[in-house]
């Protein structure tokens, strides 16, 4: 099986041209799933009316749709929802016609966007299954959540996707978060995260593919647009069955010490290793 992922911008006031560029990278290349980053459909924006969730639909999702259907393939990336007035920042799965949204979670707040004001969060898990491959969603510092991450790994789950908008400053320490969840649940991570400049402030890139010892198996760069990571199902379900989770334990309460300062003696004996 073959994952393409396509850590492309997506741009702000114009959903059409995002359809534009999804085509084009979907029509060029042969894969059976195609990621997007987060919030690839209208750009990585914190206002509403920036959105233009009126026009979504029209724009580029029903598009994509007939892209998915006569391709075959399966397209996943960002989309905001809006549910009466409430929006989520989501992972859009579409296959074919149909549509299927994952809410993310953790919502992050930062000097640059503190999404809480703007979004609602998620609270269900999503594993979406293909050819046997089943996959776990998740938005951005969903990634940060253990319990999460955890709950892939015990569910089944043989890979966890995860897209993003992150900054250069913010991706490395990421990457790092994922490669340790990655060892720590035996689980393979798969990130694609936007670049290029979105609402003035420019984004990491270097999307990668962790496997479940930790290596970084494919990589990109910050400037790179397009890679293409073929992916043995076999071997991850293997990987799967084989998989042993680190137990959950449950605290029935801590123990809980003070240290009282102590002025040393100046009449004590001499200790031959001070001073």
């Amino acid at each position: 099986m073959k994952i393409t992922l396509v850590q492309s911008r997506g741009l702000v006031n114009d959903p059409k041209v995002n359809f534009f560029k999804a085509r084009m990278r979907i029509n060029n290349v042969d894969s059976e799933i195609f990621v997007f980053p987060e919030m690839f459909c209208c750009g990585y924006v914190s206002r509403r009316q920036d959105m233009q969730l009126q026009v979504l639909d029209n724009a580029i999702l029903k598009d994509l749709a007939k892209l998915s259907d006569n391709k075959g393939s399966t397209i996943i990336c960002g989309c905001p929802l809006a549910e009466g007035d409430d929006i989520y920042d989501t992972a859009l799965i579409i296959d074919g016609f149909e549509k299927h949204h994952y809410k993310k979670m953790f919502l992050y707040k930062d000097n640059v966007f503190d999404e809480t004001q703007v979004f609602k969060s998620g609270g269900t898990p999503m594993i979406v299954e293909r050819q046997g491959l089943k996959m776990g969603m998740m938005v951005g510092h969903d990634l940060f959540i253990g319990d999460l991450v955890a709950y892939y790994a015990e569910n089944g789950a043989d890979i966890i996707i995860c897209i993003s908008a992150l900054l250069p400053e913010q991706i490395e320490g990421f990457l790092k978060v994922a490669q340790s969840s990655a060892i720590r649940f035996k689980i393979p991570i798969m990130i694609c995260n936007m670049t290029g400049n979105d609402c003035g402030k420019e984004l990491g890139g270097k999307s990668a593919y962790i496997s479940e010892k930790g290596e970084f198996l494919e990589t990109c760069t910050a400037g790179s647009d397009v890679r293409e990571i073929r992916i043995d199902v076999d071997a991850l379900k293997a990987n799967t069955a084989s998989r042993s989770v680190p137990p959950k334990i449950e605290f029935s309460g801590s123990d809980s010490v003070t240290i009282k300062k102590v002025d040393p003696d100046p009449n004590g004996p001499f200790c031959p290793f001070s001073g």
